[in-house]
């Protein structure tokens, strides 16, 4: 080392780099890996981890899997077997009761105050466009309509002179 300022001089540099050169080349594989690899401080750790994640997917591709089945209506039962006898048939209505009663539901699905009601609640729902901006969209809209209206025209005028060419 150098007296004024405490650090090695040029040769100790060298001698220094040569030794952890060395020291590198005499690592091993393994702990080559574990220096590759962040986060895990030892290369077996690593391989047994790998070893039993691979053996675990294993063992679930071995595994059988039930198909889901079809659930049974409320109050249906297999047949066999017994109703309960808490049941009876009082709860049962005829064709007619049910036609009305899904009539009765239908109606009021369709009734024009409902449809009115949300009509309301979706126009309160929407965005409506500021004085500047109707006035921008308002004017893009008409110069686009007389474009159109120009190129319609324009080629109405060109077809028709096309015809009076051909059959004059």
């Amino acid at each position: 080392m150098s007296e004024k300022d405490g650090e090695p001089n040029g040769e100790q540099r060298d001698a220094e780099r040569l030794d952890s050169d060395r020291v590198d080349a005499e690592q091993t594989d393994a702990q080559q890996i574990d220096a590759e690899t962040p986060g895990v401080d030892d290369a077996g750790e690593l391989e047994a981890a790998e070893a039993e994640v691979a053996e675990d997917a294993q063992d679930d591709e071995d595994k059988v899997v039930a198909t889901p089945t079809r659930r049974r209506a409320r109050g249906a039962r297999p047949a066999g077997r017994p109703a309960e006898s808490g049941r009876t048939g009082e709860g049962t209505r005829t064709r007619a009761q049910a036609e009305r009663a899904r009539a009765a539901e239908l109606r009021r699905k369709r009734s024009i105050g409902r449809f009115l009601r949300e009509v309301v609640a979706e126009l309160r729902k929407v965005i409506w466009p500021g004085r500047k901006e109707l006035i921008t969209y308002t004017t893009v809209v008409i110069v686009f309509v007389a474009v159109m209206v120009a190129i319609v025209a324009g080629l109405d005028i060109l077809f028709a002179q096309g015809v009076l060419a051909v059959f004059g």
